[in-house]
């Protein structure tokens, strides 16, 4: 058997070498890596760390492609603005030009008009001139109603063709005016032209319009008959045939210088009864 003193001493160190191994363990489990590794918090907020960060990040990318964004949509209201700036300005300059085009031509137009119309108020009260080669027909439409005047006077024709005296009846005969009306404007199967008689009226104007156009035509136009002869016969449009108001003032002259005495203007004045058409009629 052991001795009791030593079976006691043994007993001491393996409770000495039990308590040391029991204070270990707990300063072991009591130090702080072994703490933190074993605390479910702390490896909780280690890894919510990284998290937050991640987040933060992610939250700053965000923020700034909204600004990218922002920018853009504004790089985008700035172009359209300026483009329809551009087309409002293009559009405007387009009006602006189109309306100076039509000011422009409306002119023109004005000018042209005025310029007619200078020219008609000329022919008008230039009408008419010796030697003018207008053919009747153009002439009786540039000149209105009233505005047709022989230049010559049969007299002073006479008298400067004295050394011809059938001068002014060869006027009458050229374009075959005696074939109707006799060799001599006596009358044959038409009236006679010598009688002082005037079936249209007596003026310039309305005998150059009668023999150039016809009498049908006249009264188209608003002349008015004031009488019949024996003969109810129109009078054709001479104006194909007489290719000269020159030559028609001549053919007038000869017609005035066989009516009796005090038949013509101004001795008698039986002006053309003329009525523009849709007007009230002529008194």
């Amino acid at each position: 058997m052991m001795d009791p003193e030593k079976q006691s001493s043994r007993m001491t160190v393996v409770g000495l070498v039990v308590i040391a191994l029991a204070i270990i363990g707990v300063a072991v489990l009591t130090s702080n890596p072994v703490q933190k590794a074993m605390s479910p918090t702390e490896v909780t907020a280690t890894e919510t760390e990284p998290s937050a960060a991640t987040d933060e990040k992610t939250a700053a990318a965000e923020d700034e492609a909204a600004a990218t964004d922002e920018a853009s949509a504004a790089g985008e209201e700035e172009t359209a603005a300026a483009e329809a700036e551009a087309t409002g300005d293009d559009t405007a300059a387009s009006s602006d030009e189109a309306a100076a085009a039509e000011d422009e031509t409306a002119a023109a137009a004005d000018e042209e008009g005025a310029a007619a119309g200078e020219e008609a108020a000329a022919d008008a009260e230039g009408c008419c001139k010796p030697g003018d080669t207008t053919p009747p027909l153009e002439l009786v439409k540039l000149v209105p109603p009233g505005g047709l005047h022989n230049p010559y006077d049969w007299k002073k024709l006479k008298e400067e063709h004295a050394d011809d005296p059938d001068y002014l009846v060869k006027q009458f005969r050229l374009p075959g005016c005696n074939e109707c009306h006799g060799g001599g404007g006596g009358g044959g199967f038409c009236p006679a032209l010598s009688q002082g008689v005037w079936f249209w009226g007596n003026d310039d104007d309305v005998l150059f319009r009668l023999i150039s156009e016809g009498s049908a035509e006249i009264q188209k136009q608003g002349f008015v008959r004031y009488q019949w002869g024996t003969v109810h016969a129109p009078m054709p449009p001479m104006g194909h045939t007489i290719k000269t108001a020159d030559h028609l003032w001549r053919i007038i002259s000869f017609i005035r210088s066989i009516q009796p005495p005090g038949a013509n203007p101004p001795e008698k004045v039986i002006p053309g009864k003329y009525t523009p058409p849709g007007d009230a009629p002529a008194q």
